[in-house]
């Protein structure tokens, strides 16, 4: 073998160690059909914008690659938004994590122009090593007088503990366990009022929940907790119903593993 024939090798072999799994809009969808790309972003750029506005915590972009991770000084996850932000209500999002030492990555779908939530918080998936949760944080735990009701000190015990099982009530969490030196590929469906969320290819949960159902959803973006996760490859669209997800969603029902 020549000189150039071991570059053009090794070149090669460097791109498959580093290749990261990407989605693509046919890889079977089963809640919705996806239509138009809303937005997408593989991250080949040295920063996050003009594609994302950071709220708080630090994301960073190096060789393609969003490592995002909490900062401890601020007592709450690291969050960041596209931006501009899109309208939409039926969403297929798909997008690549590692775990690399972090606690959670949230998947949120929110509309920043709502007030009878905190902070215009609508839905979200939120994936974990060993979990997947998905939230109606619209009639759960982020509605406005339930928010506000558990933080307050002066709420007492009895109402709070009734207030934890609405906002309880308002979630559903699934096991998963996932290999934490591995990229692994997310699906986020949002149909009406249900979601159902995928990872490589599998359903890991389901949610069916009124919040889901919200009209007028804008914002997309994620939530880190702890330190760090890498992101890569996001890509959204428009959706409508699938015809053959009646047919389907009793067989994916069945094959998840609730969590206790």
């Amino acid at each position: 073998m020549n000189s150039f024939s071991r570059i053009i090798l090794l070149a090669c072999f460097s791109t498959i160690l580093i290749a990261r799994p990407a989605f693509a809009a046919d890889d079977s969808p089963l809640l919705g059909k996806p239509g138009k790309v809303l937005f997408e972003d593989d991250f080949s750029r040295p920063d996050m914008v003009p594609k994302w506005k950071v709220g708080l915590g630090f994301f960073t972009i190096q060789d393609g690659v969003v490592t995002a991770a909490e900062n401890p000084a601020d007592n709450h996850g690291a969050f960041a938004f596209i931006d501009p932000h899109i309208a939409y209500k039926d969403i297929e999002a798909e997008f690549s994590f590692k775990f690399d030492g972090g606690k959670s990555c949230a998947f949120r779908m929110d509309d920043t122009n709502y007030t009878g939530s905190h902070s215009g918080h609508i839905i979200r998936a939120t994936i974990r090593p060993t979990g997947v949760t998905l939230d109606d944080s619209k009639f759960g735990s982020m509605k406005t007088d339930l928010y506000e009701k558990n933080k307050d000190p002066n709420t007492p015990p009895e109402e709070k503990k009734q207030i934890l099982a609405i906002m309880k009530a308002r979630t559903a969490a699934f096991k998963v366990d996932l290999d934490l030196t591995k990229w692994h590929q997310a699906r986020v469906e949002v149909v009406g009022d249900e979601m159902l969320v995928s990872i490589d290819g599998k359903p890991v949960g389901y949610m069916k929940s009124e919040g889901v159902d919200h009209p007028t959803k804008n914002a997309v973006g994620f939530t880190i907790g702890g330190k760090s996760i890498q992101l890569d490859n996001l890509k959204v669209w428009e959706a409508t119903a699938s015809p053959g997800w009646p047919g389907h969603r009793a067989d994916v029902l069945g094959s998840l593993q609730k969590a206790p």
